[in-house]
């Protein structure tokens, strides 16, 4: 038996699917890929939040260490290594936010039609919104 030809992103479904990438989807499909690139986008940003904290908190702890008398420079310097690890995987995380932030933008647009009018749809465009407004804050630009 021939295979039935996938759908491609440019032709779209069939018989009112939302195609993802080469995929159709139907409508549970569509929500169930909405909520779960909405969630990815959520952690992301509150994974990139709680990052800039713990770089706060370990330039404190820096001059805590600098400031005690007992403390000598190989401690500093150890310190210093534990930070700049910290903001080296900041780059790692803008960059996954912004690729995450791009699929789900890719999935609102393809469920748009079908769903636009739905709270899981809306929400997932205000989290792409809030992502994007991170990203440019960041000087990270979200074109493909």
């Amino acid at each position: 038996a021939a295979s039935r030809p996938r759908p491609s992103r440019a032709t779209g479904g069939q018989h009112g699917e939302v195609c993802l990438g080469e995929w159709p989807m139907a409508g549970a499909d569509a929500v169930k890929q909405l909520k779960i690139k909405t969630s990815a986008v959520s952690r992301l940003m509150k994974d990139r939040v709680a990052s800039d904290r713990e770089i706060e908190g370990q330039k404190e702890r820096i001059g805590k260490v600098r400031s005690d008398p007992e403390k000598d420079e190989h401690d500093v310097a150890k310190q210093e290594e534990v930070l700049a690890e910290m903001v080296a995987g900041r780059a790692d995380e803008l960059c996954r936010l912004k690729d995450f932030a791009l699929e789900l933008d890719s999935v609102v647009e393809l469920t748009k039609a079908d769903l636009g009018s739905s709270e899981e749809h809306a929400n997932a465009a205000d989290v792409f919104g809030q992502a994007a407004a991170i990203l440019k804050r960041e000087g990270v630009e979200l074109d493909d």
